[in-house]
């Protein structure tokens, strides 16, 4: 946004060194607008007609910065001077203007002011206008156009002004109808939805509020008599609004921010005491004033404490008071630990006591804070166990063929039928009040829609298999309180017959891979939204379930359910005697419980000893009902030989043959 300073001038005493006060502005948060600088070099500004111009990129929290008064406020609060207020007309409220009624027809309008200006004279206007408006970027119209967007500009409010004689005299603010229509000013005609709010006269739509006004009934040369209005709205609707129809006009800009409704009494009179001044119409200065809701400054606290801990540096009291009073903060009370402190209306954008030491510490200046060195000191122990846990879940998933997913907490619409809870029947779903979008609105109870629409599109897609994992929270709402867990969820698809077989071999891989005793599968559970639903459990303690919906096979286990069930081995001293490593490939039949088989031959013992000689074994690669198992053969007493590997190789051959029925794969 462009300030011209001659402008700003007007309000607050402008430092000299401009180069000063355009970094001051960007250190408390204004930064310089980076485009319409950069072929002058940083810090420098524009000049139009021998008059100076700092052009702004402005937050958008800071809705009272969209004007030259807000600005000069915050150059105010910088340099510690006061700013001139601005002239007005005193107003005086009536319950009803001759020859106009207003009727408001909707929540959404917080604050309509209105006002009537007779036998006003359409001019052009003066240099003085023009030459504001023009350095500002705006052409000039006429005065009384000119001078709505003056006071716009100035105070951050914006106005507009009807044909009084050709309105009529029951105006009403409404939402739009359907497929209802507007012929703008520019010559545009809109098509508007109920969504959109409106100023009109019976059917006939005025203006969309907040926005642009209809070209027929605006200010022309032969106006004789105006309607005066200024408004404060919903927001929200208005920011739809202006994106939908792409009216991004100075003053749908300025409505799309938390405007102070307070700032209508103060524009109106300001328009009046200009017209008074110059003598462009006559006004009796009555406004009707719809006001239900009537916003007042607000307390906050400001705890001394929290803002040196919060800011890094002690800040004296003396100092903090001084930069609060140069804000336009009143100061209510002071304590030795605490200040209170009534915040003006216009400062929309301090609404908690955390504002309060960012208002204190940017006009204190962020550069004077000092800097530290943090420790270099790093923990010895930086991540909670549950996360390395989970992060060797998920390696082990990975090695026995599943891919893993990351999917969003949110259940699309679609999918709700799927998002039930199949182990806690009373739990319910939570709904969020602000959802990132109405189809994702619900969170989910289980990881089971989102595996369910992945494996889906692959299954559209072709393939023949599909293994996903997906390790995350569920949420959801039990005898009134919130819940979340962690779980780790699988979903399988396979155009083989016996593809549950597949399955479950796969869970169990996973097991065991995880170095856990093997659940039991208790196949006469019936949990909905699934069919041939299964439990996992240890002894009485269910830990998981799963079943089958369109072919997809699926399993949830709870996490904190058996992350504390895998083996804990005694702690040795590190082995004198290197190991020797290999991989062997047995073929097994299809009902092979794999825990089973690895724990056969991680028990087998030497022939020549009872020393065990098969430290450890892990499941590397399943291929149908193929089982690559990785062995560490390893004695405490002496280097194995190759000849002694072989021997115990060949017992290992023999075992698995005998007990399961499995051969070797070359």
């Amino acid at each position: 946004m462009k300030f011209p300073l001659n402008w700003l001038d007007e309000i607050v005493k402008i430092p000299k060194d401009i180069k000063n006060l355009t970094d001051n502005l960007t250190m408390i948060g204004h930064l310089l607008d980076k485009q319409s600088l950069a072929s002058q070099g940083p810090g420098k500004k524009d000049v139009v007609d021998g008059e100076t111009i700092v052009d702004l990129e402005l937050r958008g929290n800071r809705a009272d910065c969209y004007s030259i008064l807000g600005i000069a406020r915050e150059i105010g609060a910088i340099y510690g001077i006061k700013t001139k207020p601005l002239q007005t007309a005193k107003l005086i409220r009536a319950n009803k203007l001759e020859r106009i009624s207003l009727n408001i027809k909707t929540p959404l309008v917080r604050r309509a002011m209105i006002t009537k200006i007779l036998n006003v004279k359409i001019i052009p206007s003066p240099k003085w206008l023009s030459q504001k408006l023009k350095l500002y970027g705006m052409e000039s119209v006429n005065n009384m156009v000119d001078l709505t967007n003056y006071v716009m500009i100035e105070t951050g409010e914006p106005m507009h002004a009807f044909d009084l004689d050709k309105i009529g005299e029951n105006l009403e603010i409404r939402p739009a109808k359907d497929r209802e229509k507007i012929t703008t000013f520019q010559g545009s005609t809109l098509t508007l939805t109920k969504e959109d709010l409106v100023w009109a006269k019976d059917n006939y739509v005025l203006s969309v509020a907040g926005a642009i006004g209809e070209k027929h009934n605006s200010i022309s040369n032969s106006t004789k008599n105006i309607l005066l209005e200024a408004a404060n709205y919903d927001r929200a609707n208005i920011r739809k609004s202006v994106y939908k129809h792409n009216l991004l006009t100075e003053a749908g800009i300025r409505h799309e921010k938390d405007l102070d409704p307070n700032m209508v009494e103060g524009a109106i009179a300001r328009f009046i005491y200009f017209i008074k001044k110059y003598d462009w119409g006559e006004s009796d200065h009555l406004v009707y004033d719809y006001y239900p809701n009537k916003i007042s400054p607000w307390k906050l606290t400001l705890s001394l404490k929290q803002l040196a801990d919060l800011g890094g540096i002690e800040i004296s009291k003396k100092e903090i008071v001084k930069i609060l009073k140069n804000l336009n903060f009143r100061i209510l009370s002071l304590s030795k630990n605490d200040i209170n402190v009534e915040i003006p209306t216009y400062r929309t954008d301090v609404t908690i006591d955390e504002d309060l030491i960012e208002e204190v510490l940017r006009i204190y200046g962020y550069e004077n804070i000092p800097a530290h060195v943090l420790s270099l000191e790093i923990p010895k122990q930086i991540t909670p166990d549950f996360i390395i846990q989970e992060n060797s879940l998920r390696q082990n998933a990975g090695a026995v063929g599943f891919n893993e997913a990351i999917t969003s907490s949110f259940v699309k619409e679609d999918l709700g039928s799927l998002n039930k809870h199949a182990m806690v029947a009373e739990a319910s779903v939570i709904s969020l009040m602000n959802p990132p979008s109405q189809d994702v609105k619900n969170m989910r109870e289980t990881l089971l829609p989102n595996l369910y629409e992945l494996t889906k599109k692959a299954v559209y897609q072709g393939a023949d298999e599909s293994r996903l994992f997906e390790i995350g929270k569920i949420y959801y709402k039990e005898k009134g309180k919130y819940l979340e867990k962690r779980k780790i969820g699988f979903t399988y698809f396979g155009k083989s017959e016996k593809s549950f077989l597949t399955f479950k071999s796969l869970l169990i891989s996973f097991f065991v891979k995880s170095e856990m005793d093997i659940p039991s599968f208790n196949l006469e559970a019936t949990l909905t939204p699934l069919s041939e639903t299964f439990e996992l459990s240890y002894g009485k303690k269910v830990v998981g379930y799963g079943g089958v919906i369109d072919e997809i096979h699926f399993a949830e286990i709870d996490l904190d359910s058996i992350l504390d069930l895998s083996k804990k081995y005694q702690t040795l001293l590190w082995p004198k005697y290197p190991p020797q490593i290999e991989d062997i490939t047995f073929d097994l039949p299809e009902k092979t419980k794999i825990g089973n088989v690895a724990e056969a031959i991680t028990s087998m013992k030497s022939n020549r000893s009872e020393r065990r000689i098969i430290e450890k074994v892990e499941l590397k690669d399943i291929y149908k009902n193929s089982y690559t198992f990785r062995i560490w053969y390893q004695d405490a007493e002496k280097t194995l030989t190759d000849a002694e590997v072989a021997k115990i190789r060949d017992e290992i051959i023999k075992e698995i043959k005998n007990k399961f029925g499995g051969t070797v794969k070359d």
